[in-house]
């Protein structure tokens, strides 16, 4: 294949951090919207608020919502098949190096739904990340089925879910307990009890409110594992073929992924949208379920190869820089993001949970990446790693780390 402008030589780990860090811009979008309770948040659609406010909740579902946190799945796949590469160089045992990776990871997600937010994806990703170690060995071919499998068996019986609420419609008894079924459902999403006690509670009370809360969210939350599994298993077949570090040689592959995820992504997502406008709540909110499933899987590759190809072409731009430098700290910026944004929410801070509405939210995100931005700029001049992601690499290799930039590190695992 003869080279063209997209297929420029990178430095393979710098496409990784800016693609963390932009993974991570999406992600704080709907954790703000979420911990700010902003009124008619995704998927409350049967909430009636402003027309900008809506199209800015349909915009937010269509272009972010579960596309995000799916991409930066596929990012933990791929640093997780660095682990396992970085220890065969070395001669070490693969084992229980990731097992105190991914116990560490499991410690930074329940100090962060005690402390902080019951909506925390670590300890999601630490549950997930044990069962990718049973994956490590498995061949290109299998994994690929795997992917295929973990996306569109979920994919399928969420449809035909979809299906059966539709067709229940056209019974009389079928439709009056499908209108129970959307009243009950219209009140859930304007019910903001648990928000309210969480503007009401002090720090210490909001503890045993998050956990409740979380183990009352535990099952729509494991629910998400068949999708993340799927992106660790793709990330795990691209960090061991070294795809990343070899991207040049890949242009017209990820032209293809960007077109298909794209193309198929947003017309999943056009119809899903469509799907809160003209159906019932239950009907709705199922439709909305498949893209956790299967159109934000999609639309995420399609946004992966989009923005790599992009950094391909002009690695030299300075949004790829800023990218970058938050990616580099994703882990540290994680968790800073709901330090700030419980802060501003609830009762022990600032308490504007309720009170904001999207426009105002999308200020504040902007206003806190930007500060990100320029703490992790200022941080990596000075230290190798961030904080966490410092403490998270003592564990896994179980020895204090190099913390301060007395020379230039590798920052690829």
């Amino acid at each position: 294949m003869t080279q063209s402008e997209d297929s420029k030589p990178v430095n393979r780990v710098q496409v990784l951090d800016a693609t963390r860090g932009f993974a991570l811009a999406g992600i704080l979008i709907i954790n703000a919207m979420s911990i700010l309770a902003v009124k008619g948040s995704t998927p409350a659609f049967t909430i009636s608020i402003p027309a900008p406010d809506r199209f800015l909740q349909d915009v937010i579902l269509f272009l972010i919502e579960s596309k995000f946190f799916t991409m930066f799945s596929l990012l933990f796949g791929i640093g997780f098949a660095i682990q396992i590469q970085s220890a065969e160089r070395q001669g070490s045992s693969f084992l229980p190096r990731i097992s105190r990776r991914m116990l560490g990871l499991l410690v930074f997600g329940l100090l962060h739904i005690l402390l902080l937010w019951d909506g925390d994806i670590l300890v999601i990703y630490a549950i997930t990340g044990s069962l990718l170690i049973l994956f490590r060995k498995v061949s290109d071919k299998a994994l690929k089925r795997w992917v295929v499998g973990l996306l569109a068996v979920p994919g399928v019986l969420v449809l035909i879910g979809f299906a059966y609420t539709l067709l229940t419609r056209l019974t009389t008894n079928g439709a009056a307990s499908m209108a129970k079924s959307d009243e009950s459902l219209a009140a859930s999403f304007a019910d903001t009890s648990a928000t309210e006690k969480l503007l009401a509670n002090t720090f210490v009370q909001g503890i045993t409110d998050r956990i409740h809360t979380y183990l009352d969210l535990s099952p729509l939350l494991l629910s998400r594992i068949p999708t993340v599994l799927a992106m660790f298993l793709i990330g795990l077949y691209l960090g061991r073929t070294n795809y990343f570090r070899e991207l040049e040689k890949h242009v017209e592959e990820l032209r293809r992924v960007r077109k298909y995820g794209l193309g198929i992504g947003f017309t999943l997502m056009a119809l899903i949208v469509a799907s809160t406008k003209f159906l019932p709540a239950t009907s709705a909110l199922i439709a909305i379920i498949e893209d956790q499933y299967l159109a934000g899987p999609i639309l995420s590759l399609g946004f992966a190869a989009t923005f790599v190809l992009a950094y391909l072409k002009n690695p030299k731009l300075k949004i790829f820089k800023i990218f970058g430098t938050v990616g580099q700290m994703a882990l540290t910026n994680y968790i800073m993001q709901s330090l700030v944004l419980t802060f501003i929410a609830y009762g022990w801070g600032l308490g504007y949970a309720l009170r904001l509405n999207g426009f105002q939210v999308l200020a504040i995100v902007l206003v806190l990446y930007a500060w990100q931005v320029l703490l992790s700029t200022f941080w990596l001049k000075h230290f190798r790693y961030g904080p966490l992601e410092w403490v998270w690499r003592c564990v896994t290799y179980w020895k204090v780390m190099p913390f301060l930039k007395t020379s230039p590190a590798s920052t690829n695992s």
